[in-house]
């Protein structure tokens, strides 16, 4: 089974704004930012909801994903270098079991009217990557928000 198409590469920054800046200077790659906005999951098993902040290149697939650095998180904690591989996937919950049955354990799983996972996964991959499954309806949630955050830019 192929994991699904590559989609994003995830980096997790202090200053969302600033780090999107600093891509369009150094990269020319431009960087759509979007909302705040809440995010229920299971943390190895434990509901928590945190409140994102992320921006995301016009340019792609696979696009660049900064998201903001969320205190006291053991998931979205500042690293050095990529923090996950973003793959869109049509059976969330199948690439899931399938990614597990492989030994990457799920790590941290989308939580929607109490269903895990939904919308999205995090496993433990190899290498130290954190490997992020997102559904399709979640990637074209994510790409509505990012035309309506800057209509004049052409659609990721």
């Amino acid at each position: 089974m192929k994991l699904g198409r590559l989609h994003h590469l995830g980096i997790v920054v202090d200053d969302p704004d600033s780090a999107a800046r600093r891509a369009e200077e150094v990269f020319g790659i431009p960087i759509t930012l979007l909302d705040e906005s809440t995010y229920t999951c299971r943390v190895d098993g434990v509901e928590q909801s945190t409140v994102q902040r992320l921006g995301i290149s016009v340019e792609g697939p696979p696009h660049l994903e900064l998201l903001r650095t969320v205190p006291g998180s053991d998931v979205w904690h500042r690293s050095h270098g990529v923090h996950h591989l973003g793959f869109v996937v049509d059976d969330l919950a199948e690439a899931s079991r399938e990614l597990e049955r492989r030994g990457a354990p799920l790590w941290v799983g989308g939580l929607r009217d109490g269903s895990c996972p939904s919308g999205t996964a995090y496993h433990h991959g190899p290498f130290g990557i954190t490997i992020e499954l997102l559904d399709t309806t979640t990637r074209n949630a994510l790409a509505a928000r990012a035309n309506a955050a800057q209509p004049e830019r052409p659609k990721p």
